[in-house]
């Protein structure tokens, strides 16, 4: 029955992108106001839909920024329900203080992900890109696509949350030796349950053949590699980030691969190429620098599973027993990644 309460649904596909059965539970249960747009809104415009809104439901391309300004101006704004994993960009103390409660998606793309992690790694080692080019006649004809094997080597995985402990399942699978790494206590203890031995950061950067970047970006934890912990990876080493690019230093990293301390890193975003200070052409010409624009999750079964779980959390939301709700002390981090 519905209560009175009304939902702003803000993202790119509308209504098309909830299941049809529980768009009809949530139309029962409250009054949806579907709203679609192509990006991020501006603050006034943000300010008067919100006005009367109980609940907002957002995909993080269209989530306005929700400061102070505009939550005074969305004074009934009890519940943020976004569609992502991530929310190091929203002010989530702000949203605890005026008893808003935020719910994200922390398992939609949690397989397609840790995936991701392990084809970069395999793309690196089998130089699967610069074969790729060099097949099509747009990498160097005296470039190597020498590589060498996974099996037998070492995975450092920093970070053991749910894609850190899912990748090192697949990885032992392909006979990797796995360590981890992660500063949360829960984290470690539920990693050590899956079989993963956990190291101090330090002793994974020493001993590890490969370092898979899974962790979450908390503030004043990152870079979680920078120059000093580059400096001290294995040499040879490889590494792979499937978090966001500021957990590791980009120009100590683009200097350690010219110097030939790391054999290659992958990375799934972008940080290289015309537009950036450093175009690392010729990193990228040779195959050590690998990018993916933020396509780990991109997968159809992530796409079925991420409306189903968005749609789900939006009617638990408006039934007033919202899911998966996150607050600002969530994470129990202990001291630094590095340093």
């Amino acid at each position: 029955m519905n209560d009175g309460r009304t939902v702003l649904l803000l993202s790119r596909a509308g209504a098309a992108g909830l299941p049809e059965d529980i768009r009809r539970r949530l139309e029962d249960t409250a009054r949806l106001v579907v709203h679609p747009v192509p990006g991020r809104l501006g603050a006034a415009e943000s300010a008067s839909l919100l006005a009367e809104v109980d609940i907002l439901a957002s995909t993080n391309l269209a989530l306005p920024v929700l400061d102070e300004a505009l939550l005074q101006a969305a004074p009934r704004l009890a519940h943020v329900v976004l569609y992502a994993t991530g929310y190091e960009h929203i002010d989530v103390g702000l949203l605890d203080r005026r008893g808003i409660t935020l719910t994200t998606l922390p398992d939609y793309a949690t397989t397609a992900v840790a995936e991701h992690a392990l084809a970069l790694i395999m793309a690196l080692a089998a130089r699967v890109p610069l074969a790729n080019d060099r097949s099509r006649g747009l990498a160097p004809a005296g470039v190597s696509l020498r590589g060498f094997e996974v099996a037998g080597r070492t995975l450092g995985i920093v970070g053991t949350g749910r894609i850190g402990r899912h990748l090192a399942r697949i990885a032992r699978g392909i006979g990797m030796t796995v360590i981890g790494t992660d500063i949360d206590p829960l984290a470690r203890v539920r990693a050590a349950a899956d079989g993963i031995p956990m190291v101090v950061p330090a002793h994974l950067v020493a001993q590890a053949d490969v370092v898979a970047i899974c962790a979450s970006t908390i503030q004043g934890t990152f870079p979680i590699l920078d120059a000093a912990a580059i400096a001290a990876l294995k040499p040879g080493a490889v590494v792979v980030s499937v978090g966001r690019p500021v957990l590791v230093d980009t120009p100590a990293m683009l200097a350690a691969l010219r110097g030939h301390v790391v054999r290659g890193y992958a990375v799934d975003d972008v940080i290289a190429g015309p537009d950036f200070e450093d175009p690392a052409v010729d990193l990228i010409a040779e195959g050590r620098l690998l990018q993916t624009g933020h396509s780990a999750w991109w997968r159809d079964e992530v796409l079925d599973r991420g409306g189903r779980m968005f749609a789900d959390a939006i009617l638990a939301a408006a039934c007033g027993h919202p899911v998966n709700v996150v607050h600002a002390g969530d994470h129990h981090a202990e001291g630094r990644w590095v340093g």
